[in-house]
C-alpha cells in the first residue's frame, strides 16, 4: 500500500476497532487512522474538518450495525454534507455477512452514492489491495 490515504474506523465494537486499526497499521505504518466507536462523533468530525484543504483521500470504514446512531443514519446524515467535502471520502462498509443479517440491509446500504462497497470482517491483506484497486481515490483534486 503505497498511496497516501487515511482511514476513519467508525464501530460500536473496541475490539473490532482494534483489531482493525492494528491490521492497517501493519499493512503501512505511516496512516492516518481516527477510531470512533460513536458514529455521531465521526460525523462532527467531519463536518468541523470541512475547511481543511486535506488532499489526502480518507476511506471511512464503517459498521452497520451500531445502537445511537447506525451506519445507515450515518450515510443519510453525510449525503447531506456539500458534494465538495464528500469527494473527499470513500465510505466502505465493514459487516459480518452472516444468515442474521438481512440481505435487504446489504442492497439498501449500496443503493446510496457514498457507499462503495461492502468488505466482510475482518479485513486481510486480499481484501484490503482488492478495495484499494476499486475504490476511485480522487485525493480532492
Amino acid at each position: 500500500m503505497n498511496k497516501e490515504i487515511s482511514f476513519i474506523i467508525i464501530d460500536d465494537s473496541e475490539l473490532d476497532c482494534y483489531v482493525t486499526e492494528k491490521f492497517l497499521q501493519r499493512a503501512n505504518q505511516n496512516l492516518i487512522i481516527k477510531t470512533f466507536n460513536d458514529a455521531q462523533e465521526a460525523l462532527e468530525l467531519i463536518r468541523e474538518n470541512n475547511n481543511k484543504n486535506e488532499v489526502i483521500p480518507t476511506i471511512i470504514l464503517l459498521d452497520l450495525q451500531m445502537p445511537v446512531m447506525s451506519g445507515f443514519k450515518f450515510v443519510e446524515e453525510f449525503e447531506k454534507i456539500s458534494a465538495e467535502i464528500q469527494k473527499k471520502y470513500v465510505i466502505i462498509v465493514l459487516t459480518v455477512l452472516s444468515s442474521s443479517n438481512d440481505p435487504k440491509d446489504i442492497y439498501k446500504i449500496l443503493t446510496f452514492k457514498t457507499v462503495k462497497s461492502i468488505v466482510e470482517k475482518p479485513l486481510t491483506t486480499e481484501k484490503l489491495t482488492s478495495l484499494l484497486k476499486h475504490v476511485p481515490l480522487s485525493g480532492g483534486k
